[in-house]
């Protein structure tokens, strides 16, 4: 049995209270100072899309640019090391793992500065190949990739990069951008709203894939 002296129950009550307290600043000071770093790491991107980027790890940014169809951009917040996001982004063939909407994926020419890839992809109720040159720049953190014209391709234009950003030991946060135009076969506007319906998904079927370090499979 205790027997030491007890406080009243209102006196103990404030101390947790307080104590309570203590701990919720604390945590939203350091909530506040992680969306400092993220906005950091993206300077010009307004704060509120920071703000919901941290909240919700994947976010889409408005089309911009006057080629048809236009780009499509996001973000992405990554809980793994800029170093290591990069390491795992740079294994192009291993989509496969968390993109079902690839058919097939092999790497078929390796070169000093990036990869070869065949892809087959369904879009809609379309089945079409296309052969990918990868081209990375590993110290500036991006990635880069457009049809590789040495090949028979279905797709008139799929290009796009990543590019990464530290944020802090645990985190990196990465620029995302595509754009495809499968040709005369499917309306601009309908492609666009395919890629943006799908876009998100993929991409947080990635984060989630880097997050796991390569274990999650949808």
């Amino acid at each position: 049995m205790d027997l030491r002296p007890q406080p009243p129950r209102r006196s103990r009550e404030l101390l947790l209270g307080a104590l309570a307290f203590g701990v919720l600043a604390a945590t939203a000071r350091g909530d506040a100072g992680f969306v400092d770093a993220v906005q950091s790491a993206l300077p010009g991107v307004p704060p509120e899309l920071v703000r919901r980027l941290v909240d919700e790890k994947v976010v889409l940014l408005a089309s911009s640019g006057d080629s048809e169809p236009p780009p499509v951009e996001g973000l992405v917040l990554f809980a793994k090391p800029r170093a290591r996001v990069l390491q795992l982004l740079l294994q192009t063939a291993r989509q496969i793992e968390y993109r079902p909407d690839l058919a097939r994926l092999e790497t078929v020419e390796r070169l000093p500065d990036g990869d070869v890839d065949v892809q087959e992809m369904r879009i809609m109720l379309m089945h079409i190949s296309y052969w990918l040159r990868y081209q990375w720049d590993v110290p500036a953190g991006r990635i880069s990739w457009k049809l590789d014209p040495r090949f028979p391709n279905d797709l008139r234009v799929t290009e796009g990069f990543w590019e990464l950003h530290e944020v802090d030991s645990e985190h990196s946060v990465a620029r995302f951008g595509t754009r495809v135009d499968v040709g005369p076969a499917l309306p601009s506007f309908l492609q666009e709203i395919a890629t943006r319906k799908n876009l998100p998904l993929t991409l947080e079927r990635c984060r989630r894939w880097v997050d796991s370090d390569g274990t999650y499979r949808p």
